[in-house]
């Protein structure tokens, strides 16, 4: 079995190679690894400039890593090993050479993702993904297609868990967090009522839905501060009969579009709903979507020329990766809890930094 002992734990052991996203606090590189059983892979690190960092946001750090090391899931982006050079923490990663869902929308699916198979099997990966998350008293926060990233095989992966969060059987979170035109309106309320828990996964992964086929997401027009009122002030952004999708697929979004957080249903039993009959396999994702797409360091830089050109070849059928380095709020709540001090073989990479308080 493979453990983190198979990687370098050391810069020396790896060869950057292009930088394929960034972050307030760092960037993301494509890699070699120089040494060990892994000599020639490439990898994706993620270098985060710890100085950079304000004391009391190291603990976002903490907790992306320990939940990464702690999920076991084929659609959960997990990381190889992580270690700390100087000021940097290096993140080893499996490279997720396509980038994410939402450039790709942004670049070559500026109208939205017309193939209906393709995103029922894109939305069927996230949501087993979310349903692993739930199952684990683990809430996401952060749902969206920024946060869907492809690799070239056609495997869809949840990334970036820099807000999400352990929630204690019968305890809710009550923190202000995640990507205002997918945040749910009990999340922005929650300083007002008795917090949150994991079906306002289940409104962002709505939402998300809606941002595949239409491109962009409900409200995304708007400034920040008057999406958030919008959101939590106005009625849920509902397909209806005028909008041309499959019935199934807007019974799927209107569901978890549900204001009162009890009517929406569970990821298990979403995952029962009929549009999902129309998912296939990662081979149908790679034979569709990957293999159209150019390598990734030249999507980090598109060509004009190369705009557009996925959507014409299917007519028949932030501006680079981002890892979200910095995404959303970072403000703590006593009531939830950071998942510091669990059990693991591997040592903590932030040891040597000042631990926060809770």
């Amino acid at each position: 079995m493979m453990t983190y002992y198979d990687w370098p734990m050391h810069r020396e052991g790896y060869d950057l190679d292009s930088q394929i996203g960034y972050g307030s606090f760092g960037s993301v590189h494509s890699a070699f690894v120089k040494e060990g059983p892994h000599t020639e892979e490439k990898v994706a690190i993620k270098i985060i400039e710890l100085e950079q960092f304000p004391d009391h946001n190291l603990e976002k750090i903490r907790k992306e890593i320990q939940i990464m090391r702690l999920s076991s899931h084929p659609n959960i982006l997990n990381h190889y090993v992580c270690f700390t050079t100087q000021t940097q923490l290096w993140m080893v990663m499996p490279l997720m050479d396509c980038g994410s869902i939402g450039n790709i929308l942004k670049y070559y699916y500026r109208g939205g993702i017309q193939d209906e198979i393709l995103v029922a099997t894109i939305l069927k990966e996230v949501l087993q993904g979310l349903e692993y998350f739930h199952e684990h008293n683990q809430i996401h926060r952060d749902v969206k297609a920024g946060n869907i990233l492809l690799s070239r095989d056609g495997k869809i992966y949840l990334g970036d868990f820099g807000v999400a969060s352990n929630l204690r059987v019968g305890k809710n979170a009550k923190t202000f967090t995640g990507s205002p035109c997918w945040m749910a309106p009990e999340v922005i309320e929650s300083d007002s009522n008795n917090g949150y828990d994991f079906k306002a996964d289940i409104w962002s992964f709505g939402i998300t839905a809606i941002e595949l086929v239409k491109g962009v997401p409900p409200l995304i027009e708007h400034p920040p501060m008057k999406i958030i009122l919008m959101v939590k002030n106005s009625n849920p952004p509902q397909l209806g009969k005028d909008d041309d999708y499959d019935s199934s697929f807007k019974e799927l979004v209107n569901s978890c579009l549900q204001k009162d957080p009890s009517r929406r249903p569970t990821a298990e039993t979403l995952l029962k709903k009929r549009f999902f009959h129309k998912a296939r396999d990662f081979e149908y994702v790679y034979t569709h979507l990957s293999q159209i797409l150019p390598p990734l360091e030249t999507m980090v830089n598109i060509p004009r020329s190369f705009l557009g050109l996925v959507q014409e070849r299917k007519n028949s059928e932030s501006d680079s990766w981002d890892f979200n380095v910095s995404s959303g709020n970072n403000s703590k709540s006593k009531n939830e809890d950071p998942l510091a001090g669990i059990g693991t073989d591997e040592e903590d990479p932030l040891d040597d930094i000042q631990e926060i308080d809770d």
